[in-house]
C-alpha cells in the first residue's frame, strides 16, 4: 500500500488496492500507456501511478494508439518524479532499460524490471505508428499476466 506523500490519500480511499508506480525515461510513451492500461484492466485491485523521469509531455502517437482502444490519456496530468520520492509502493515497475537506474530512488515492496522497445527509434512514419500500437498491445499483455499472477498470489496467501 502507499504509505505517504502525494498518494497517501489513496490509502484512505482505496485501502485494499495495491499501488503500482511505473517508471520510464522515454518521454510520454511507456509509463503513460502502462498506467492507463492497468487502470482499465483492474482498477478495482490496483492504483496505478506514473512518474515520467524526464518529461511531462505525452507523445502524440501515444495519445493516438490509446484512443484506438478507447482510452483518453490526456485526462490525467502527469506528475514529476519528486512528487513520489517519499512514497512507498507495493510495486515499482520499470518499462525501459534506462529507468532501471532510477528504481533504487523509489521505495517499494517489489521492484519489477520490464523492457519494451522504444518506438521513437523508428524513422518511417507508418512503421512508427505500428510500433506504438505494438507497444500498447505488449504492455497490455504483460499487465494482464501481472494482474493474473497477483490475483493468484492473493488467493494462495
Amino acid at each position: 500500500m502507499v504509505n505517504s506523500g502525494v498518494t497517501a490519500n489513496l490509502v484512505a480511499e482505496f485501502p485494499m488496492k495495491k499501488s503500482v508506480l511505473f517508471l520510464s525515461r522515454i518521454k510520454g510513451v511507456h509509463s503513460t500507456m502502462a498506467e492507463a492500461l492497468l487502470r482499465r484492466i483492474d482498477s478495482e485491485n490496483f492504483e496505478a501511478v506514473t512518474a515520467p523521469i524526464r518529461a511531462d509531455e505525452i507523445h502524440p502517437l501515444t495519445v493516438e494508439a490509446m484512443k484506438e482502444v478507447g482510452v483518453d490519456v490526456l485526462e490525467k496530468s502527469l506528475a514529476v518524479p519528486d512528487d513520489f520520492r517519499n512514497d512507498v509502493f507495493d510495486f515499482v515497475i520499470t518499462l525501459c532499460d534506462r529507468a532501471k537506474l532510477d528504481v533504487v530512488e523509489f521505495q517499494g515492496g517489489e521492484q519489477i524490471l520490464w523492457h519494451f522497445d522504444n518506438p521513437l527509434t523508428i524513422r518511417d512514419p507508418q512503421r512508427r505508428v505500428s510500433a506504438f500500437r505494438t507497444l500498447r498491445d505488449q504492455i497490455a499483455q504483460r499487465l494482464h499476466l501481472f494482474v493474473l499472477v497477483q490475483a493468484r498470489s492473493e488467493r494462495a496467501a
